[in-house]
């Protein structure tokens, strides 16, 4: 009986080392590469799968990433620590969306928005997350600045289509694109009709699938 507790306890204490490398591995791939998420992406899919297939695992990911983005702050490196915080906001969303089914899909308007955020936009998110209060002095500095949004058509006239967020609009239907007026919406349909159909049935199947479970 001994023998076997042993055993067993070396087995667990074997699969917390590996599950600690495969998170290693995994992180790694992202640490400096905030910008270069599909390149790091296709490194990790099928190298570190279970990571991306276990949500605790995928919840160290995020705390990894929010810490990287809370230093890049700290250091002044607002355009970095957007990237941390961009790729935070899209993991949190991926456990919601792929491991828990607690969404349809991520809020991609949300997670383009921090990639090109200001330094009001990063902070808030940043500091709303993380357990200390290393970002709480630098909230008060950047709080006035009015935070940015972006708008999703190719024609936007305005530069790099970023706006203040509380300016723009949002597909009523799929919820999936903001615009910064509706004549944005308007000229940008013919190109976001089919996302928009395929987001409205994935909604609509999801919120089916909550009501009959």
């Amino acid at each position: 009986m001994t023998s076997l507790k042993k055993a067993k306890g070396k087995a667990r204490r074997a699969a917390k080392a590996k599950a600690k490398e495969d998170e290693a591995a995994f992180v790694n791939e992202f640490d400096g590469t905030a910008g270069d998420f599909l390149a790091a992406y296709h490194a990790t899919k099928e190298k570190c799968a279970v990571v991306w297939n276990d949500p605790s695992m995928m919840e160290f990911v995020v705390s990894f990433l929010l810490a990287c983005g809370a230093g890049k702050v700290m250091e002044g490196n607002i355009k970095i620590a957007s990237k941390y915080a961009a790729l935070a906001c899209y993991f949190e969303q991926y456990i919601q969306v792929e491991l828990l089914n607690t969404r349809p899909f991520p809020n991609w308007p949300k997670i383009r928005e921090l990639y090109a955020a200001n330094s009001h936009t990063t902070v808030s998110f940043l500091k709303r997350r993380i357990p200390c209060s290393c970002l709480d002095e630098k909230y008060k500095e950047v709080k006035s600045i009015p935070k940015i949004g972006l708008c999703c058509s190719p024609e936007c006239p305005l530069p790099c289509g970023k706006t203040e967020l509380s300016a723009t609009m949002c597909c009523s239907r799929c919820r999936a694109a903001n615009y910064c007026s509706r004549e944005c919406q308007v000229a940008a349909w013919q190109g976001h009709r089919g996302e928009c159909g395929f987001y409205a049935e994935l909604k609509a199947k999801f919120k089916e699938n909550k009501e009959n479970s």
